[in-house]
């Protein structure tokens, strides 16, 4: 449940406000009394984008690093692009996070992105 609580409010934040405001508030999160191992979130956030079809890479990368601060892991939210793209409406793409080594959000042919931005620290 907490995990489709985070992932609606980050599905709200990254069309209503700036990506830098939304950092700060990602940035801010801090441990909580709640503990979930990195794999235990990966679920969470897949049940959680099944039960809110249309979630984003971006935002189900979000929703994984907020929970993984949450429960005390590090985590590396990283935005990759492939391939050339002409307009902005044929750029691809992809938002994916990574904690300890683990895959947490973000699945696909990650080979074929070349990292853009990456936050967080190295895992």
């Amino acid at each position: 449940m907490r995990a489709v609580v985070v992932l609606a409010f980050v599905r709200l934040a990254v069309r209503r406000i700036s990506i830098s405001r939304l950092r700060s508030w990602v940035d801010g999160v801090g441990r909580s009394g709640w503990a979930a191992d990195p794999l235990a979130i990966r679920r969470a956030v897949q049940r959680a984008a099944r039960t809110l079809p249309g979630s984003s890479c971006l935002a189900q990368s979000l929703a994984a690093e907020v929970l993984l601060r949450a429960s005390g892991h590090p985590a590396r939210l990283t935005i990759g692009v492939a391939g050339p793209a002409v307009s902005a409406a044929d750029l691809d793409a992809h938002a994916w996070v990574e904690s300890g080594g683990v895959l947490v959000a973000g699945d696909g042919p990650l080979e074929r992105y070349r990292e853009l931005v990456t936050f967080g620290t190295r895992s």
